[in-house]
Order: C-alpha cells, then structure tokens, then sequence
C-alpha cells in the first residue's frame, strides 16, 4: 500500500492556554500499536485540548507524548508508519550479531538528522515549570525504574533508552553512569507513578483492550520466534515486566479514594503488531485512535470541568510560539 506522506506540522501555538493542575495523561507502549496512541492524541490536538500538567510513558508511549505535548500533529504518525516499517529497521535474524533485531541507532539518527523526520527537541524546553514531560525507562543493572525528564539536550537519548528493548536491541543506551533499557520492562503503565508525582485524575491510554493484561512484552518475542532462546537476564527482565504489570492493573482496578482514572482503549484487539506490522493495518489503527479520541472530547472536557470557562485548579498558560 502506498500512503502519502504526513509531513510534521507543528502547531502555531498551544491552543489550549490553560492546565489543569493535578491531571496527568499516561500513555502506554506496545511498539507499532502506539499508532492508535498517535491518533487519539492527533484527534486532541486537533481540538485544542492539552490541559494536562503531567504526562509520563515508556517506549512508544513515550514517544507519543512528547510529540503530544510539543503541539506536533501527525508526527507520531508518519515516525511509526514510515521510520519503523523499513526493511532494515526490522531483522530477526540479527539477534544473532552485534546490531541486534531492531535498529534504533537508525530510527533515532533520522529523528535527530533527516530533515523530513527531525523531532524539534528545543521545543521541549517551553515546558520548563508549567508542564512535565516524565520518560520511564529501566537500569539494566537493577530492573528499576527509572524516570528521566528531559531537556532539548537529553530528549532523544531518554527516547532511545525507554525504547532500547533488551535482547532486540542489543546493549541499552548509556543515560549518566547508567546503562537503560526499555521502561517497559519496570513499569509499563506508570499510573502509580503519576499518582505520587501529585495527579489525581488520570487519563490512561492503552494500546491493548483495557481488560486484556497480557504481557505486550512477551508478545513481541513470541511474534519474532525469540522467547525460546532467552537467556537468563532476560528471563529476569520478562517476570519483572510481568509482576509491574500486574501491579498497575491491580491499582487501576481499585485506585485510591482521591484518585479518578479514565482509560482509553481499543474495544478488540488492534490489527497492528508490536513489530512487523503491515501498512494498511497501521493506518486503520491510526483512523481507529483519531475516530476514539474524537469521541472522548466531549467527555473529558465535562470531567475536567472545562467547558464554560476556566474551573478551579486551573492555571493560565501563555501561548507558545513555533518556528517550522
């Protein structure tokens, strides 16, 4: 399938001027199944609606929410359907040699040098004391997690480390004194991270049916053949993965009093695939996402209290200029 291309169009200001304090928008990975993510917060900004004080992920959630919360619609798209559909991004028999299955080396130096695909990290700055852009990754040393928030400088680094999936991508990304990997690994759904950074109403999208809790990280192993030849580290890595997983659901399940979440979750299980992905599948997942977060606005603007004006518990934001 052909797609024409989505060129990043970043918006001329934040059109939302105002926060919300104590809300935070948690987005979950899942490899190219963050496309639906790209859709649903495509439809937000869309909209105009960006109340939220906080935003944290790991992996493609991470992604997506800095793409979210520098005001760029469509780039989030176009970096899934394009960047990480090109034969070489891919390869599973290189789990054999020093590259690793998945080449983020690639992926990142587009992101960072191509001009059709650069990612404005200096944009990120702008949130500096109004909003927080938290990525979560995980010490390769200890399986902690680890949450990094980034500046223009480190923005592409954090990136690449929340998505460096162990024994895909060979080696994890040095972050300081560290050696990170994917945050999926320690915490997959960080909602229980947002709550103690101070959020009390949670808006959580997911990239699999909200009552599915299979590990998403498992499944990217089993769909590349590879979860029979794991050696131990990483059979340590994918129970650690799995009890934070259980853990976020149990708390989303049964949250806190002061705590109010929202989710947002494909009905059934998407067409999309962690990797390997086809085009077509990409892009209705991605009208799937858009279609959902269209419908939601609605919603949320009557749960956060904003239409009519600005409720208690917001703040005024200053609008903030872009340059292409």
């Amino acid at each position: 399938m052909i797609m024409n291309p989505v060129h990043p169009r970043p918006l001329r200001s934040i059109q939302d001027a105002a926060i919300c304090r104590g809300t935070a928008i948690v987005a979950e990975g899942g490899g190219q199944r963050g496309i639906y993510t790209a859709g649903v917060l495509d439809a937000f900004l869309g909209a105009g609606f960006n109340p939220f004080e906080l935003a944290i992920g790991a992996s493609a959630g991470a992604q997506n929410l800095s793409s979210y919360f520098v005001s760029l619609p469509g780039y989030a798209k176009r970096a899934i359907a394009e960047l990480s559909v090109t034969p070489s991004f891919m390869v599973p028999y290189r789990w054999l040699g020093k590259r690793g299955v998945l080449d983020l080396d690639m992926y990142f130096s587009r992101v960072q040098e191509d001009p059709e695909y650069r990612f404005p990290s200096s944009e990120v700055d702008r949130l500096a004391g109004r909003r927080r852009l938290v990525i979560v990754a995980t010490s390769r040393s200890n399986l902690t997690a680890v949450y990094l928030e980034p500046d223009s400088s480190s923005l592409l680094t954090h990136m690449k480390a929340s998505s460096a999936i162990p024994f895909l991508y060979k080696g994890g990304v040095p972050v300081g004194d560290e050696i990170m990997v994917d945050g999926g690994v320690a915490d997959p759904l960080p909602v229980r991270k947002a709550y103690a950074l101070g959020a009390r109403r949670i808006l959580l999208i997911r990239t699999v049916p909200a009552g599915d809790m299979n590990s998403s990280w498992r499944q990217r192993l089993k769909a590349l053949g590879l979860h029979r030849a794991m050696p131990s580290l990483m059979s340590d890595m994918l129970e650690r993965h799995e009890l934070a997983y259980e853990d976020a659901a149990r708390f989303i399940s049964d949250p806190p009093a002061d705590l109010e979440i929202i989710q947002i979750a494909p009905e059934s299980a998407l067409q999309s695939q962690v990797v390997g992905s086809r085009s077509d599948a990409l892009m209705a997942d991605y009208e799937y996402g858009r279609r959902t977060g269209e419908l939601m606005l609605e919603q949320l603007h009557e749960w956060l209290d904003i239409p009519g004006g600005l409720p208690v518990g917001l703040v005024d934001e200053p609008a903030v200029e872009f340059q292409p």
